[in-house]
């Protein structure tokens, strides 16, 4: 004896539950809530996160000078071997200096990069006590997608800092290479 195929459910059906999961959930409406601030904190706390702003944007233009002057300093360098009668004790002395440059340029970018944490985590601290619009706007970029980018950038400009001294203690080697008289 064949039992008879069942009914697919109807959506009118009130015992099938599946017709509530098909729904999505309404989002509950956005109510702003103001800042409980009053006016000479609001305008404190304003003018902070104006001054935080500013050292963050400081610090990363500083970062930038550095690996660009240290960049310009490495090609000043590789100049210097090739155009100049400078001897292999000289250039032994350039290739020290590159390093310690690059070291201390990668210091300079590890220090302003702890100060960009430091006023990040002061503007989160004011951001608290702002109105919840501002917080919700605020909060489209997370948090962590915003650490991706700044230490994928930090990552380069050190990586930028390194292959630097590298390429010009390589070409300050091809250099007294070249001036090397030839051996008879």
């Amino acid at each position: 004896m064949a039992t008879p195929p069942k009914k697919a459910p109807d959506k009118t059906d009130k015992g099938d539950k599946s017709a509530d999961k098909l729904e999505a959930p309404k989002p509950e409406p956005f109510v702003n809530e103001p800042s409980s601030l009053d006016e000479t904190t609001h305008a404190e706390m304003r003018l902070m996160h104006e001054t935080a702003s500013e050292a963050i944007l400081f610090a990363k233009n500083i970062q930038w000078r550095s690996v660009g002057s240290a960049l310009a300093v490495y090609g000043a360098f590789i100049a210097i071997a090739v155009f100049t009668s400078a001897d292999k004790a000289f250039i032994d002395l350039l290739k020290i200096v590159a390093i310690v440059l690059a070291c201390g340029a990668v210091f300079v970018l590890a220090m302003y990069q702890f100060w960009q944490v430091n006023e990040i985590n002061k503007l989160n601290a004011i951001d608290r006590h702002f109105s919840t619009l501002y917080l919700r706007i605020s909060r489209i970029k997370s948090r962590r997608e915003g650490n991706l980018h700044r230490y994928t950038i930090l990552m380069f400009m050190i990586a930028a800092v390194i292959l630097g001294v590298v390429v010009v203690i390589l070409g300050m080697d091809q250099a007294a290479l070249l001036k090397k008289p030839p051996a008879y």
